[in-house]
């Protein structure tokens, strides 16, 4: 026989099983797409070294990584349906060497109209896309998608990587299995499954563990040391619960004689045993994925959502100028350089002060500044003192701000005492949350307007510098509202530095505009929300693609259910209701799943992202949520749109 009969074969076989082999083409080609299309756009020409080309960078890897394992994963799966049908050419007579040929013939033919179709559509489609990018990184599309040969190149050899090692496995198979194992296939897995208690304790451990942390850890640093260990408990623990579990509390409830023995309670969980054995894996990376689909879109659109406040909370007005100097007297000669500068710009809502900030502890009223032995969730404060030429206090006069509602009469800061004129609720020359992110991870915070700057200053130097393992310095600060020239802010970059020049001792200064962090903030949390959507639609072909095997294998096993039951005696209707029920527990318990898995994540997410200046929790609940609603729509449709394929093999099987 020639090699034309083996492709003809292997045409032919891809015909026979066009609906295990469509839509695995689909999916392989829709990935050759997204990561050729990821892969031009963090290498285009605009993008290269900029932060918007290294998170795309980041996508490619990720989606490299993720392409090969389920690839790898749902080939598994075909050529696991198929085995009887390798096991029927060996008794035919066609030898071992010819199958693997055959099979040969079908990668190649797969992995040419995935890589070439993939390839082609991206290219067609790359310029949507990279618009879309555009759109939201905050820039006008006025350039165009490349297309580079570099770009093309990668994509094939990765993709004939992949099938490559998709062809090899086959082929090992067809090779270590005698005929007889491979006709004998479709009865592998009748045994009745084992509960294992010790797996399943192990599993809730695990994810009672990740949750813990989720809920327990408040600091941000912390959070963010122990977020991927919190992340890989909870995937353990839910595949072991998905594994173990789930058959250890169906034998437990197997045990209960009063509530087995009815006869629907006895269907159902006999069936969902075997079910559970069967299907635990599939199941478990459907709940993965689905919660890595409802984090990454919460996460990233809040934070894209949430850049207005962001740049809010960072640059409170157009322009922010800090400068401070080692010397007080220095320092007051400094601002008064610096007020004479400023009185050229048309200036709106000018802020002028001077202020200081750091931990520190509270006790009898006294404010005690020291970071090294303090546990930030037990007794720590932020404490900001500040002072401004417009205050109206007298002297020895503080008025003072807690954001848990502390009210106090005397307050003793460092060497002085102070007489508490007003417990405010509001706070003059800062709103709230200008400074809300400055206390992630505190007790709380404490806010004190001071009758002068040589107070707050005295305060700075009375912190004994061997309690801090750092400490920041007090500073002048300037900000306004106004429109300002690209000449005037290039000015405004250099006057801090031009003035302190002067200045004896050491010096430091910043100076930040809020177009400019807008625009930053745009590029960076854009880009951020693009491959966030782009992954999501990832996650979700590939959860699509899990159901719909998942519902084509339930249908080839309760095909064979469906008749035994009805020959013992059970109703059309009957059987169908009890079958049904399975199918939607089994189905919809991942989605459940996901659920419990992003209520308990919600609160090391947002302590996590405080870092990035998002304080807007409302925002990130009712993101969250939405997010969560319509991933559920969509995962009863793709349920829907698969359960088709459940039931036709259902109906051919009762025809039969």
């Amino acid at each position: 026989m020639n090699s034309f009969f083996y492709l003809k074969l292997a045409l032919t076989n891809l015909k026979k099983h066009s609906k295990m082999v469509i839509p695995y083409l689909l999916t392989s080609t829709l990935f050759v797409m997204m990561f050729y299309v990821i892969l031009s756009l963090s290498n285009h020409s605009e993008f290269y070294g900029r932060t918007r080309g290294v998170l795309l960078a980041f996508g490619v890897i990720v989606i490299a990584i993720f392409a090969f394992i389920f690839l790898f994963y749902t080939n598994s799966f075909i050529i696991k349906q198929r085995r009887s049908e390798l096991g029927i050419y060996n008794i035919l007579g066609m030898e071992k060497k010819h199958v693997s040929l055959t099979l040969m013939f079908e990668t190649l033919i797969m992995a040419l109209i995935s890589i070439s179709v993939g390839i082609l559509v991206g290219s067609l489609f790359g310029q949507a896309i990279f618009l879309a990018l555009m759109k939201m990184v905050g820039e006008l599309p006025v350039m165009y998608f490349e297309i580079t040969w570099n770009s093309i190149k990668t994509t094939i050899l990765l993709f004939l990587f992949i099938f490559l090692c998709t062809m090899v496995y086959n082929i090992s198979r067809i090779h270590l299995s005698k005929p007889i194992d491979l006709l004998k296939s479709k009865s592998e897995g009748e045994k009745e499954p084992k509960a294992k208690w010790f797996m399943a304790l192990i599993g809730l451990v695990c994810l009672g563990s990740g949750y813990a942390i989720a809920i327990l850890i408040t600091n941000p640093m912390e959070v963010i040391m122990l977020f991927f260990v919190a992340v890989i408990l909870v995937m353990i623990g839910t595949y072991l619960l998905f594994t173990a579990g789930s058959i250890a509390l169906l034998k437990l409830m197997r045990k209960n004689k009063k509530y087995y023995y009815q006869t629907q309670h006895f269907i159902s969980v006999s069936n969902m045993i075997y079910r559970m054995k069967q299907n635990a894996v599939g199941l478990a990376n459907i709940c993965i994925l689905s919660t890595m689909v409802l984090v990454m879109l919460s996460s990233t659109g809040s934070l894209f959502l949430g850049i207005e406040d962001s740049v809010q909370l960072i640059t409170p007005k157009d322009a922010v100028l800090k400068v401070g100097t080692d010397s007080f007297k220095e320092m007051i000669k400094v601002d008064q350089s610096m007020m004479e500068e400023l009185k050229s710009y048309d200036k709106k809502d000018f802020v002028h002060n001077y202020q200081f900030s750091a931990t520190a502890a509270l006790a009898n009223e006294t404010i005690q500044f020291k970071n090294k032995t303090l546990t930030y969730e037990s007794d720590a404060y932020y404490v900001m003192l500040v002072a401004n030429d417009q205050n109206d206090l007298k002297e020895n006069e503080v008025r003072v701000y807690f954001d848990d509602g502390t009210k106090l009469e005397t307050l003793s800061i460092g060497n002085k005492n102070y007489h508490v004129a007003e417990n405010t609720s509001s706070l003059k020359g800062y709103e709230e949350r200008d400074i809300t992110r400055f206390n992630p991870g505190f007790k709380g915070l404490v806010y004190v307007e001071m009758p002068s700057y040589k107070d707050v200053y005295d305060a700075y130097s009375s912190i004994d510098e061997n309690e801090f393992t750092y400490l920041n310095q007090p500073s002048f600060n300037y900000m306004f509202d106004g429109e300002l020239s690209d000449q005037q802010k290039e000015i405004l970059r250099q006057l801090p530095s031009n003035i302190m020049r002067q200045a004896e001792g050491g010096y430091y200064y910043h100076v930040s505009f809020q177009d400019d962090l807008r625009k930053e903030q745009y590029e960076f949390f854009g880009s951020f929300f693009f491959l966030g959507v782009f992954l999501s639609i990832l996650f979700m072909i590939a959860t699509t693609l899990i159901m719909y095997y998942k519902q084509m294998s339930e249908g080839l096993d309760d095909g064979k259910r469906y008749e035994i039951l009805q020959k013992v005696g059970l109703s059309h209707e009957e059987v169908k209701k009890t079958i049904h029920s399975q199918i939607l527990i089994v189905f919809f318990m991942p989605l459940v799943m996901a659920g419990i898995h992003i209520l308990f994540a919600f609160n090391m997410i947002y302590r996590m992202f405080e870092m990035f200046g998002m304080i807007n929790k409302l925002l990130f609940m009712e993101i969250t949520a939405g997010v969560f609603v319509i991933f559920s729509f969509f995962y009863f449709i793709t349920y829907q749109c698969t359960s088709k394929v459940y039931y036709q093999i259902i109906s051919s099987r009762r025809r039969t």
